[in-house]
């Protein structure tokens, strides 16, 4: 189990979206594994435990009861090879996307978002791009942020660029459905519905081919939009400039 970083029951449940009730109830049923070490009286957790929590969130969601989820848990790990069972898990729940984060005071937003701030923090916040904790405004994507921050000097503003934005974000949920559909079926394909992998090297297979098709997902949408970006720019750009000159030819005549 990882230790870096590590977390307190209440950071560990906070990152997780649970409270530590249910930390502590999960751990009692044997969901979760014990904390990996001891801070003065407190116990202290790592990626591994918010991976599981990740994972038994993701199983209640769709249906799954507690019960359920510890035997399938127990069953699922029993003889096998605990390092190779987290990388699995990690595969499966970690996330794709990079996880950096702001934090602002809420009371000092208006100095990064402007006088519209309280509509843009709730527009940011229903697309998962914010997320409030007290007094305190966290931006989940620093490098989307500054993107905004950078467009908005050239006169772009904020609310414009929040909707083409979640415009695209909706053609990428899209591409990502097709490519993990297609994952899942290739996995159906080959080992039938509601297959796991059973031993090591099964496990260490799938994880290797979740975390390969992560990376070849990544490149070729990175591929196809900068093709696609070059091909419209070179057509929008032809339109523009002839639309220049039939203005230009309009202003030269008497």
């Amino acid at each position: 189990m990882r230790s870096t970083p590590e977390y307190r029951i209440d950071d560990l449940a906070r990152a997780a979206g649970t409270t530590t009730r249910n930390v502590r109830a999960y751990q009692e049923r044997g969901l979760l594994p014990p904390p990996v070490g001891k801070d003065g009286r407190a116990s202290i957790y790592g990626d591994g435990h918010l991976e599981r929590l990740q994972l038994i969130d993701a199983l209640l969601q769709r249906g799954f009861t507690t019960a359920h989820i510890a035997d399938f848990i127990t069953s699922w790990e029993t003889g096998k090879d605990l390092t190779e069972v987290l990388g699995l898990q990690h595969a499966v729940t970690a996330s794709w996307g990079e996880d950096e984060t702001f934090e602002v005071p809420r009371e000092l937003v208006g100095t990064i978002l402007g006088t519209d701030s309280d509509e843009l923090v709730q527009r940011l916040r229903e697309m998962n791009l914010v997320r409030l904790e007290g007094d305190t405004v966290v931006f989940t994507e620093t490098q989307l942020l500054t993107s905004f921050a950078e467009l908005h000097e050239y006169g772009l503003e904020l609310g414009t660029l929040i909707d083409i934005h979640a415009e695209v974000a909706d053609r990428v949920d899209e591409i990502a459905q097709i490519m993990i559909t297609a994952a899942k079926q290739h996995i159906v394909d080959e080992r039938g519905p509601g297959w796991l992998p059973d031993t090591s090297d099964e496990i260490a297979e799938t994880t290797t081919m979740l975390n390969r098709m992560r990376e070849l997902a990544v490149t070729s949408v990175q591929a196809a939009l900068a093709r696609s970006l070059d091909e419209t720019l070179r057509q929008q750009l032809g339109d523009y400039l002839a639309t220049a000159a039939e203005r230009d030819r309009q202003q030269a005549r008497p």
